[in-house]
């Protein structure tokens, strides 16, 4: 009987560390959108041919830079305050803004990479 009690409370140890691990470690439990390395789709996953113009920059002022970007060329996008990056193509050329450093697990290269998928075609509502 009481070997019977304690296998039943290690399962429960177990089954609360990895439900603490999920709560305190982020990284674990990314999909989807909220995956650091969000990559586009393979058709559009490959390196852009056509004149772009990069600006790398601190996090907090990538919504703000986003924001102006879809304004001055009436984009409807919405920006948020964990923005990563952002991106408006042209028939030639691109412009991209993304994060300078790491952020939330985001690294500026997965994030360039991510926005050149739109540069590529990749809509912006991702709808694959």
């Amino acid at each position: 009987m009481a070997n019977r009690f304690k296998a039943r409370s290690l399962d429960i140890c177990n089954v609360g560390l990895v439900a603490a691990a999920m709560l305190f470690c982020p990284a674990l439990s990314y999909a989807g959108k909220n995956d650091p390395e969000w990559n586009p789709p393979a058709r559009y996953d490959h390196a852009y041919t056509g004149k772009l113009l990069l600006q790398k920059l601190p996090q907090a002022k990538v919504q703000k830079a986003c924001q102006w970007l879809f304004a001055r060329y009436g984009l409807k996008d919405t920006t948020s305050m964990t923005q990563h990056g952002c991106a408006k193509s042209f028939p030639d050329s691109c412009i991209v803004i993304t994060i300078d450093k790491t952020y939330m697990g985001a690294t500026p290269a997965a994030v360039l990479r991510h926005e050149l998928g739109h540069c590529n075609g990749w809509s912006g509502d991702h709808p694959e």
